[in-house]
């Protein structure tokens, strides 16, 4: 494997130390490796495919003025 040297903030260092610290990791590479996993696997988590949003959108309707109370009525019909 081979490395690298990077640059962060005093302040970014700290943290990483914290959150190697949280995990019990002994260095930060670890930690770094971690946050990058966590960081990627939440960028998954958020890509929806937006063409499926706007289709949706096709089949949806005016309802006029609504009240939160009344929520359940709204998703699931009912008086």
């Amino acid at each position: 494997m081979k490395y690298t040297t990077i640059r962060i903030s005093i302040e970014d260092k700290k943290r990483l130390e914290r959150l190697a610290k949280l995990l019990k990791y002994r260095n930060l590479t670890d930690a770094l490796r971690f946050a990058l996993s966590v960081a990627e696997r939440e960028m998954d988590k958020g890509r929806g495919d937006l063409d499926k949003v706007l289709s949706s959108l096709k089949h949806a309707k005016d309802i006029g003025k609504t009240s939160a109370e009344d929520i359940d009525k709204y998703l699931y019909g009912g008086e």
